[in-house]
């Protein structure tokens, strides 16, 4: 493409050589008036015949310029040639935990023998990561067949999974006459997990007390096992291997042995991605939050060595993980809770229809849900769970309380602020007491307390026992 310099210059050469021409174009009009009507032009403009006295000077100028212009164009059309430049992207890593950083360095080389004297480029990164240090373009000059590079470090902000690139670069010649624009398709993705820094606290406070803090590792229940729990009344349907015949004879009546056995739970985490949960301010949704509750979840029930899966759904069941144990399930979990992306209506029923098919053991539910739809649906959904032992824990995400945040503290939004929450809480209270009728509970959260919650959640549910395995 040629710029503003350029085409002044070619313009200027052309004209220069025109000049030239018509200079002897003017002496040679003169003539042929003088001789054919005896009139010269000599009398408005005197001394025309010494004009042609410039005209080689003018030639010259001009054909310099037009060569220099030349040149200057093949000069710029070789750089152009396929594959005279090539970049590389390199990333110190390609998944991290959202508020991590990541090193990006870019690597150019000039693979022909001409010096680029203006190069320009810039890496293009999505809006959700941060530019933390540095710059992402730069420029620069390259000299023949030699390479070099920069770096920049971003932080990447929120989960899901983004693209970096394309490169813009823009290559101009040395005295600016001529600049190209494109765009190279140079891709790299980048997984962004779910926070990890909620899971990193609570590493630390382990690290101080020396175990897992907030409670056993196991349950524990009274019937068969290894360790003595004590002594009871012998009953019909007892084996008599248990009794204790030394404490029956030294009492006077049988009297058997119980023990106590170690159970771990089959949790399932029912996380909501219909279209309403990506509701909030850009980079904290009801998602987002939702999916920081899942990895502590999660976390948890890892170190407590329990069986832990995930559900995802909106209007069906859209994954499905099956529940199992270990560092290598917890990060396939993880990969999941990245690229998860609110869409589709609510549908509670149509979802465990579809997991019970999936998974017909004992089960306990923690579903993670704005419960945005309809209540009869919901009702449905919590009969065909507990139909099919089923247990469900339901952490609800107050919706305004999550979406008040990007109106700020404008006064004059205050009053309707109150109308939409007390509305909101008076139908969210008829789904608590619909749902009440089968012991199952609703816990509202809001952005300050959904992960506290969420861990009371989790130990209420090893204190009932319930799932066991």
């Amino acid at each position: 493409m040629l710029t503003k310099r350029g085409g002044f210059l070619l313009i200027l050469g052309i004209f220069l050589e025109l000049l030239g021409l018509s200079f002897y174009g003017f002496v040679s009009l003169n003539a042929f008036l003088r001789d054919t009507f005896s009139f010269e032009l000599s009398i408005f403009l005197p001394n025309i015949d010494k004009l042609t006295v410039f005209s080689p000077y003018f030639f010259f100028l001009g054909l310099l310029i037009l060569v220099s212009f030349s040149l200057s164009l093949l000069n710029f059309l070789l750089i152009l040639s396929s594959e005279s430049i090539t970049i590389e992207r390199i990333l110190d890593r390609t998944s991290c935990f959202a508020g991590d950083y990541i090193l990006v360095t870019l690597k150019i080389r000039n693979n022909t023998p001409f010096q680029i004297d203006h190069l320009f480029l810039s890496d293009i990164i999505p809006d959700t990561v941060d530019l933390a240090l540095g710059e992402n373009f730069m420029s620069l000059s390259i000299a023949p067949n030699q390479s070099t590079e920069f770096s920049y470090i971003v932080r990447c902000a929120v989960r899901g999974k983004y693209k970096l690139g394309p490169i813009y670069i823009a290559i101009q010649d040395k005295a600016g006459l001529f600049l190209t624009e494109r765009f190279l398709n140079i891709i790299t993705e980048v997984t962004v997990y779910p926070p990890y820094e909620d899971v990193k606290k609570l590493e630390m406070l382990q690290k101080v007390y020396g175990s897992l803090l907030f409670g056993q590792h196991k349950v524990r229940i009274r019937g068969s096992g290894y360790d003595f729990w004590g002594l009871r009344r012998f009953q019909i349907t007892d084996s008599i291997k248990f009794i204790d015949w030394k404490a029956s004879a030294r009492l006077g009546r049988l009297l058997v042995k119980e023990y106590e056995a170690e159970k771990n739970l089959r949790m399932y985490i029912f996380l909501d991605s219909s279209y309403t949960m990506g509701y909030g301010t850009q980079r904290n949704t009801k998602l987002d939050y939702s999916c920081r509750a899942a990895v502590l979840l999660t976390y948890l029930a890892n170190r407590a060595r329990d069986l832990f899966g995930l559900c995802v759904f909106s209007s069906r069941l859209n994954k499905f993980i099956p529940a199992n144990r270990g560092r290598k399930h917890f990060l396939k979990i993880l990969e999941s809770l990245a690229v998860i992306e609110s869409e589709g209506k609510f549908n509670l029923a149509a979802t465990m229809r579809d997991f019970i098919v999936r998974e017909r053991r004992f089960s306990l539910a923690v579903i993670i849900s704005d419960l945005e739809g309809d209540i009869t649906n919901i009702e449905e959904g919590i009969k065909i769970a507990l139909a099919h032992k089923v247990f469900p824990i339901i952490i609800a995400p107050i919706g305004p309380l999550f979406e008040f945040e990007k109106f700020g503290d404008d006064p004059r939004t205050s009053g309707l602020k109150e109308a939409l929450l007390a509305e909101y809480l008076e139908r969210r209270e008829k789904i608590r007491r619909k749902l009440a009728t089968y012991r199952v509970l609703v816990i509202d959260v809001s952005p300050e307390d959904v992960l506290a919650l969420t861990l009371e959640t989790y130990l209420r549910s090893k204190a009932r026992s319930l799932a066991l395995i």
